[in-house]
């Protein structure tokens, strides 16, 4: 099996969902960033609008959060792959008082996600992770059996159908909507459960 070839014919497929796609409004899309194979798999939720301009995952506002924990637990950008569950950009569209329009993000829906498990699940097939770090609710659902973040972040959950172990925690973004001292411990505390845990598997 050729990577690149397989590579390429996963962003195909991404291209060709979001472009035949005649649910919601959606805003481009992005294929995932970092080496492949690699033993360490982040899955976000969908990509935003900084994303969708680079082609690249995490590059906005949370993206610099993301690196700067990266660094904090000895890790980069190279050492990682990054991915999402959505591969386009959910978004919606606000007119307001004077007939302006403004786009904003919204959480992709169940059966938009469901679009494309298949790719999800070829892409960690490809990466091959150690473990897979899930970014948020939205991963959380795909691949554990948990309903919400607040009740697993920061455990060690082994994924008994890909044989996988994967390791929730808060979407970077949280920081930005969350600013008490209590959930910035809690967060720091995460990362360093996840140092933990890439030291033990």
């Amino acid at each position: 099996m050729n990577i690149n070839d397989e590579l390429n014919k996963i962003e195909f497929d991404i291209k060709h969902i979001t472009e035949t796609y005649t649910g919601d409004l959606t805003g481009g899309y992005i294929i995932g960033d970092g080496p492949v194979p690699c033993e360490i798999l982040f899955i976000g939720e969908a990509p935003g609008k900084t994303e969708v301009e680079q082609g690249k995952p995490f590059v906005g506002m949370a993206g610099k959060t993301f690196e700067k924990y990266l660094n904090f637990i000895g890790l980069s950008r190279n050492n990682v792959r990054i991915t999402n569950t959505c591969f386009f950009r959910p978004i919606k569209s606000k007119e307001n008082l004077n007939g302006r329009k403004s786009i904003s993000n919204r959480t992709p829906k169940v059966s938009e996600i469901n679009l494309f498990k298949h790719i999800a699940q070829r892409k960690i097939e490809l990466v091959n992770p150690k473990i897979i770090i899930t970014l948020g609710n939205v991963p959380l659902k795909q691949w554990t059996s948990c309903t919400n973040i607040g009740e697993c972040h920061g455990k060690l959950i082994f994924n008994n159908n890909i044989n996988i172990y994967i390791f929730p925690m808060y979407h970077p973004s949280s920081l930005t909507y969350n600013r008490s001292e209590d959930f910035l411990k809690s967060y720091e505390e995460d990362w360093l459960k996840l140092k933990e845990s890439l030291a033990s598997i």
